[in-house]
């Protein structure tokens, strides 16, 4: 554990919400987006992200309380009750596709940074109430500009529209969708009980709800053999 640097305390830090976790496409893993505060035109920074951190994190932003503490609950406490607050989290910098982080804590009057991963940084500042910082240099550099009134939601889903473009695949236009017929256009925008299921038992295996995960992996079955 490392006392805070006088060229850490001068680095020109960006306030950030996290807003949402989503799927990453390319990866296949999930991303963390986290949006600049205090902004009419707000700056936007996804981090590719573990699955079980995206759940730890996704739970707190949606308000469900595991039935048992999961390991960011319990370190979040024990900082807690050690006194020893968690002050702020700073991802301070990029190497490749690789962020670094700083959880900034306070230990007998002086701040300490402990280097950390940026999801483990964040799903304990989430637990933590401790801020969540960028670094300016990092979010000019990384960050993803929106339109000024233009929604956060819009831009992550144009994002999205412009992944493909964004990670060099090209769509292969003899395998473009054949035009949807309207009851087939709602079928898919209606929500998937299977998907939903699936979700609930990947986080009540998180939890180490085990009896809930049983039922759960149960009742997948049955959605399951009522589709063949």
């Amino acid at each position: 554990m490392n006392q805070t640097s006088s060229s850490r305390k001068r680095r020109a830090l960006v306030e950030m919400a996290v807003v949402k976790v989503s799927p990453y496409m390319r990866a296949e893993k999930p991303l963390m987006w986290l949006c600049e505060k205090d902004s009419s035109a707000p700056r936007l920074l996804p981090v590719a992200v573990g699955e079980f951190e995206a759940a730890a994190i996704q739970m707190h932003l949606g308000g469900e309380k595991p039935l048992r503490p999961i390991s960011y609950d319990l370190f979040a406490t024990l900082m807690e009750e050690l006194d020893v607050p968690v002050r702020r989290v700073v991802i301070h910098s990029v190497e490749g596709q690789i962020f670094h982080a700083a959880a900034v804590v306070e230990s007998d009057g002086r701040l300490r940074e402990i280097d950390c991963r940026p999801s483990d940084g964040v799903a304990l500042a989430l637990r933590s109430n401790a801020s969540i910082f960028v670094s300016a240099e990092l979010l000019d550099q990384a960050g993803i500009r929106t339109a000024q009134g233009e929604g956060v939601e819009e831009a992550i889903s144009q994002f999205y529209e412009l992944e493909p473009q964004i990670t060099g695949r090209r769509a292969d236009p003899e395998a473009a969708a054949p035009v949807s017929e309207p009851e087939e256009v709602e079928a898919l925008t209606e929500p998937d009980p299977l998907a939903d299921l699936e979700h609930r038992l990947e986080q009540a295996v998180i939890c180490e709800e085990y009896e809930e995960a049983a039922q759960l992996r149960d009742e997948i079955e049955r959605v399951k053999s009522s589709r063949t």
